[in-house]
């Protein structure tokens, strides 16, 4: 390998969490293709005559996977119809956060995306505070300030590494009584149909998570888990995770 080719390499290992890399040609890293572009879905969905959401459901799960997912969460948070301070992680489209907002009416909604082409998009939604992004922490979230953290589809590609530390940020950040919730592959996922289909298309972008692991390392912080609930994930699941601090 050349001395360029191994400094992109190097680069690239570190920008890996961060969902972007420095490329040649067409040579692209699988793990980044599910960030998907703004201006490109924004246009598909445009062309589509069709929300945003209802696009990326179609594209990367299944119709009304998302309004299912928050409904969800929301069921198991019992979070009421108004809450003071909202953080999200890697919100993307934004099209969890416009549910959430809509249903909990949040003063303040605070956001760390890595995407920074989706920012123009997401600072439209209401009370949107867009906060300065590492990667792996919530460095500009108070601790004990929040009423729910969440994230959805992103612990399901991001390194383990990196998912143990936002774990530890999420049971920070959140306030006595708040919820916090996010979806994983996790052992109960993956039945025999499902480690099937991702075989047979070369999946290699997802990792799992120990379901008993999470629920004990959140114990230990302070969390209880309320409940899970399955959702779709290109030709698989996630569970959705809900917790509350005591």
């Amino acid at each position: 390998m050349s001395v360029l080719g191994t400094a992109r390499d190097g680069v690239n290992r570190a920008l890996r969490p961060l969902g972007v890399q420095v490329v040649r040609g067409r040579n692209v890293d699988p793990a980044i293709q599910p960030y998907l572009s703004a201006r490109r879905t924004l246009a598909a969905a445009r062309r589509a005559g069709v929300s945003v959401e209802d696009y990326i459901d179609r594209y990367s799960a299944g119709p009304g996977a998302t309004a299912e997912t928050v409904d969800a969460l929301l069921r198991l948070a019992q979070l009421g119809e108004h809450v003071e301070r909202v953080c999200e992680i890697g919100p993307g489209s934004g099209r969890y956060a416009a549910r959430v907002i809509a249903a909990t009416h949040p003063d303040a909604y605070e956001i760390y995306e890595t995407a920074d082409d989706w920012l123009p998009h997401l600072r439209t939604l209401r009370n949107v505070t867009v906060q300065p992004t590492d990667g792996h922490t919530l460095r500009s979230t108070a601790s004990g300030s929040v009423d729910l953290v969440h994230a959805h589809k992103v612990f399901v590609y991001i390194p383990l590494v990196v998912t143990i530390g936002y774990l530890d940020e999420m049971a920070r950040v959140v306030r006595p009584g708040g919820i916090v919730a996010f979806d994983v592959v996790n052992e109960n996922c993956l039945d025999a149909t499902m480690t099937k289909t991702w075989l047979a298309s070369g999946a290699t972008l997802y990792g799992m998570l120990s379901r008993s692991w999470i629920v004990d390392r959140l114990a230990q912080r302070g969390l209880s888990l309320l409940g899970g609930h399955f959702v779709p994930l290109s030709g698989g699941r996630t569970e959705l995770l809900v917790f509350r601090r005591g």
